[in-house]
């Protein structure tokens, strides 16, 4: 673990792992999905309101990732596929046996429609030298995944970061990576002096209705194993960390099975888009775990309004800090980008190339 390697410095910045999806993208997924964190996103649901202000049915920003995770078995497949293949070759290169993501940063474009076929590939951005977290001695290393349709339109760009270590004694998983991560990657970001929601109101219709300082309505959610499970179902992520307790104790080290990535962004999309109502249209979010969530947590999701902007296409930005803790205890810091109307009849969603700066 001396220093990266030739083979890994070769493949920094070239595309690898090109593939299309396994199947086109299907209402089913869509509704096992907002159904697993609750969405009642109209968009989602009724065609009439999709029709009306996206030009037909989408799938919900977050669920990017789904439609690049493979069948965990199919035939012919002698071993169970894995997402994220870059990931699992550097655990396998350098000698890694555990691995987790401590940062996870989407952009989205064009909306992703019933019947699209997405092509994902993988770019390996940058890997630590060795570092040791209360994980154990290990690397932190960060992967984009690019999403086009069928038409080649960029639909969206996920970026990981990644840690694969060797477990140190006494570690105890997710807690302690997590908080080492946050120092290697960038600070965190302060919330403005506190006040009232926008004018009192539960949801923002327009721009206008927000100002920075504001307050979102907190959301509350007791956790389950079923949460997890669910989440992980719907996010078609089969990692046992996520539904095996025996794995996830005695193999991650954690105290028990915990919210996976795609899930906990699904939360935080169901949770600012109650906010904004169906127009709001997310741009970016990024988010930083700096412990797990696990069955038997209650979850709070509360938010600030950090910006208020209006970029130079005329399209409007609410830039929100939200926060998942448990007991007090920030679990999760994420920053959202979400394009407000900017008067009664704008609508972000018909915005498109350089219109839509996410």
């Amino acid at each position: 673990m001396s220093d990266r390697g030739e083979t890994v410095e070769r493949t920094i910045g070239q595309p690898q792992y090109e593939e299309v999806g396994e199947f086109p993208v299907e209402r089913g997924y869509i509704w096992t999905t907002c159904s697993s964190v609750e969405n009642a996103n109209p968009l989602f649901w009724d065609d009439a309101v999709a029709a009306e202000i996206t030009d037909g049915p989408i799938a919900p920003p977050t669920m990017l990732s789904v439609w690049f995770r493979p069948h965990n078995w199919s035939p012919g497949r002698s071993e169970p596929a894995v997402p994220l293949q870059v990931h699992f070759d550097l655990k396998a290169h350098y000698g890694l046996p555990e691995a987790v993501i401590s940062d996870n940063t989407i952009v989205f474009h064009d909306p992703v429609r019933i019947g699209d076929v997405i092509t994902s590939r993988q770019v390996l951005r940058s890997v630590s030298d060795p570092k040791t977290t209360k994980l154990g001695p290990g690397r932190f290393w960060v992967i984009d995944v690019e999403y086009v349709n069928q038409r080649g339109d960029l639909v969206g760009v996920e970026s990981y970061t990644g840690f694969g270590y060797r477990r140190g004694e006494g570690a105890h998983g997710g807690e302690g990576m997590a908080q080492s991560a946050s120092k290697a990657s960038s600070q965190t970001l302060e919330p403005g002096p506190e006040r009232p929601g926008p004018q009192g109101r539960e949801r923002a219709a327009v721009l206008d209705d927000v100002q920075p300082g504001d307050t979102l309505p907190e959301l509350r959610h007791d956790v389950s194993a079923s949460t997890i499970v669910l989440g992980a179902l719907a996010s078609r992520d089969w990692r046992p960390m996520h539904h095996d307790h025996d794995f996830a104790v005695n193999r991650n080290g954690t105290q028990d099975i915990f919210m996976n990535t795609p899930n906990q962004a699904a939360w935080f999309e169901r949770y600012v888009t109650d906010w904004t109502g169906p127009k709001g249209r997310l741009g970016r979010m990024k988010f930083r775990m700096k412990g797990s969530v696990f069955p038997g947590d209650t979850m709070l999701l509360t938010a600030k309004v950090e910006a208020v902007t209006t970029d130079d296409a005329g399209c409007g930005w609410a830039t929100l800090l939200v926060t998942l803790s448990v007991d007090g205890d920030a679990k999760t810091d994420c920053s959202v980008r979400v394009a407000l109307p900017t008067t009664d009849d704008d609508n972000p969603w018909t915005r498109r190339g350089d219109a839509w700066r996410p």
